[in-house]
């Protein structure tokens, strides 16, 4: 092993991105093991993160769509493919978390995938929908609108 001394801010970048993953699976394992609810984390995360988002103000459909993709490729994902109409916009991505890590620690691609859900209060909150799901390539489809749109 490299001394930490010898490391590029690229490997560590990389590093990062795969420990993040880790602490998420190892996360998500605690609290099952434990009885307690994914899906409380998950909107706990949210409802922790939603002052952050709202301090820049009112958000466009635009501008949540991008917070989103910044968090995709912050943790190492790819954006596929994005289209906007400007009441919609809706994106492919590789994943919101390294499903590879994810498994390794022991979360299912199931139980990974539910972290997107994080992102509906968030919409939420600047009045907007976000959706996810899963495709058959075992990418993510991702969409934020205006509610009722």
């Amino acid at each position: 092993m490299k001394a930490y001394t010898e490391w590029t801010t690229e490997e560590l970048w990389k590093h990062e991105q795969l420990n993040f993953a880790a602490h998420m699976a190892i996360m998500f394992e605690y609290l099952l093991e434990q009885g307690l609810s994914v899906d409380d984390f998950v909107r706990y995360t949210a409802d922790k993160v939603i002052p952050a988002w709202k301090e820049g103000g009112e958000r466009t459909v635009e501008d949540l769509m991008s917070g989103i993709l910044l968090n995709v490729l912050a943790n190492g994902g790819e954006v596929r493919e994005t289209n906007n109409n400007g009441e919609e916009v809706t994106a492919t991505v590789s994943y919101l978390l390294n499903p590879e890590t994810m498994q390794a620690f022991g979360s299912s691609p199931e139980m990974t995938g539910r972290f997107w859900d994080k992102f509906v209060p968030i919409a939420e909150a600047f009045g907007m929908d976000f959706t996810w799901e899963r495709t058959e390539d075992h990418h993510y489809h991702i969409r934020v609108n205006k509610s009722g749109s």
